[in-house]
């Protein structure tokens, strides 16, 4: 590859290509040696000759062009603290910890492609061995099949970001093969860009996956601000039967004085016992751009990735917690 001209060396290609030296003239009685030890005469400039033109980009240098590229017409799509950007016509929906991107007219007939947004908030690099195996067993429960990974890891670009490429192939139950891409990288947490597809659908999608890929970009801002968490959040979970058992409730509340509450309570109950539990926390809490850092009053801290989303079904204002999602306890939204 050639180098890259420097913009000195563009300013004198510039006035060379216009027909000039890129030196004014002497004056008439200014003379130089030769190699033999005489004076030569210098003629004068013509004063009728063209003077060099003056390049545009020495004027107005070009600015660097971004390492991400947008989508044009495209819309953005927010996960693990990054922004991407997919074609206007694809849908996005978002799932917990995967945001799925869904081309319009798939899967007509039967299950052909899948794409979307895939990652785990505990981990953080994508060199960790860990990411590797939560893959293989994320598409292996997502297809219902095994999976099998080809190869080691290849290293890619993504948009903006540095990352990594894995590959896996899987025959579905029906006998068709399918191909699976993980383009991965790190935003607050490890994640990546998941395409599953037959080779066919693979192959007609993948202008649009290259295009997906290539406007990974970090945004300008925080996609969440501290007043917003403001309040009381809440996480109820359980089941069972009138056997067996147990129903759980989380609550967090973030005080404007920089000052939360930790509190959870547990019941259990079988043929041969019966048992609740309770846990009370009490501390101080920061936000930073996406991280949530609670430090309690006994003296431990942790930082944990924070996200905003939306309750699918009421459009309740959601915040995950490494994942772990708690509702706002009087359903507002954001």
């Amino acid at each position: 590859m050639p180098a890259r001209p420097t913009r000195s060396g563009l300013i004198l290609a510039a006035t060379l290509a216009a027909g000039g030296g890129g030196k004014s003239s002497p004056s008439p009685s200014a003379t130089a040696p030769s190699s033999t030890g005489a004076a030569v005469q210098t003629p004068a400039p013509n004063p009728l000759a063209k003077k060099p033109a003056t390049s545009p980009l020495a004027q107005k240098p070009t600015a660097p062009a971004p390492a991400w590229k947008p989508i044009e017409g495209g819309k953005e799509c927010s996960f693990a603290g990054l922004a991407a950007q997919v074609p206007g016509s694809w849908t996005i929906a978002p799932q917990g910890n995967a945001t799925l991107i869904v081309p319009p007219g798939a899967n007509q007939t039967a299950i052909e492609e899948m794409y979307g947004f895939l990652g785990d908030p505990t981990l953080k690099s994508i060199d960790a061995p860990e990411l590797e195996y939560y893959l293989d067993n994320a598409l292996q429960q997502l297809l219902g099949v095994p999976v099998q990974r080809s190869g080691a890891a290849e290293p890619v670009k993504v948009g903006a970001l540095d990352g990594k490429l894995w590959k896996w192939t899987a025959q579905s139950l029906d006998g068709r093969t399918f191909e699976i891409r993980s383009w991965g990288f790190v935003g607050s947490y490890a994640t990546s860009l998941v395409a599953i597809a037959t080779p066919d659908a693979m192959k007609r999608r993948m202008a649009d996956l290259d295009a997906i890929r290539g406007s990974i970009h970090r945004p300008a801002a925080a996609a969440i601000d501290a007043t917003r968490i403001v309040g009381t959040w809440v996480r109820a979970f359980g089941g069972g039967s009138v056997l067996i058992g147990n129903a759980n409730e989380q609550r967090i509340t973030f005080d404007p004085s920089g000052r939360f509450h930790y509190h959870s309570e547990g019941t259990s109950h079988g043929i041969f016992h019966n048992s609740s539990s309770q846990t009370d926390i009490s501390g101080s809490w920061r936000l930073a751009g996406d991280q949530l850092t609670g430090m309690s009053d006994s003296g431990d801290s942790q930082t944990f990735t924070l996200e905003a989303r939306t309750e699918a079904q009421t459009g309740a204002a959601v915040i995950a917690i490494d994942g772990t999602e708690f509702r706002q306890a009087d359903g507002r939204p954001w």
